[in-house]
């Protein structure tokens, strides 16, 4: 608490000690000695004297709930402010700065209508009673530490795949660089290639380079269709030659069958692979 604020709260109380002198004088109907009234108006004059410093040391302009509000003092309120005040008004300014506030404490208390009013939203809010509430919190924990675990044992798990997810990802990105490693050597090749073609080094935005290099893919791309039709009809030739060969295997293994019999066929002329033709 700083220097300025202890000697407010010095005056404050300082001015309703004298206003309860005065007070007392007022209401009794006695007149006032004259050794108070020169306190009295010793008390005034240098109450004025401090209110005018006080001005004066205030650079800002601020009225005095502004300054105050700034400072964090507390506002002092008048007796009809105190008055006009609502209950819950009054008791949020003694919470927020005590008695520097100035309040009666004995206002604040809860009446018993509050009181009751509380008890009923408590009974309402909280239905259970304590021990039903422990016991419900009791649950409540086990779920979670079973939540936990549970997670923990997800954790765990993940973290052994984790290697192979390393080494995964290490394959991925070591395939894509060798594949961006192939992709520039055979793009220098046929660069190289083109360059041969002319038999100097030409630059490769020329437009003459552009065209031998579209001629050259061109080329590429056609060689590349007729290997795949090439490996398709041998494929093709394959399958032809197996499919002779089972036939063949069966017309012999039916003739073994009827000679086994005692039934004699007729010899083929003709063999599977002639019939076919």
């Amino acid at each position: 608490m700083s220097l300025a604020t202890l000697v407010k709260g010095l005056r404050i109380r300082t001015v309703g000690l004298v206003s309860v002198h005065v007070r007392h004088y007022a209401v009794s109907g006695k007149p006032i000695p004259s050794q108070d009234q020169d306190q009295i108006h010793e008390f005034e004059d240098q109450k004025e004297e401090e209110d005018t410093v006080d001005k004066m040391r205030n650079k800002s302009r601020l009225g005095p709930r502004a300054y105050g509000k700034m400072h964090k003092l507390a506002p002092q309120l008048t007796d009809d402010e105190k008055q006009v005040y609502s209950l819950w008004r009054l008791r949020k300014l003694y919470g927020n700065y005590g008695s520097a506030s100035d309040v009666n404490v004995g206002l604040l208390w809860p009446s018993k209508q509050e009181m009751e009013l509380q008890k009923e939203k408590e009974r309402v809010t909280y239905p259970d009673d304590i021990y039903r509430m422990i016991e419900i919190d009791k649950l409540q924990r086990k779920e979670e530490e079973v939540k936990i675990q549970k997670r923990q044992q997800e954790l765990a798990l993940k973290v052994t795949k984790l290697e192979d997810w390393k080494r995964e990802v290490r394959e991925r990105y070591q395939n894509k660089l060798r594949l961006a490693q192939e992709a520039k050597a055979k793009k220098e090749k046929v660069i190289e290639e083109i360059r041969q073609m002319f038999g100097y080094r030409i630059d490769p935005k020329d437009d003459k380079f552009k065209e031998a290099l579209e001629k050259k893919e061109q080329e590429e791309k056609k060689a590349a269709k007729a290997a795949k039709k090439l490996k398709k009809q041998q494929k093709l030739i394959a399958e032809i030659h197996k499919m002779a060969g089972e036939g063949n295997a069966r017309i012999e293994g039916d003739n073994t069958n009827s000679k086994e019999g005692g039934v004699e066929t007729a010899p083929s002329t003709h063999s599977f692979s002639e019939t076919k033709s």
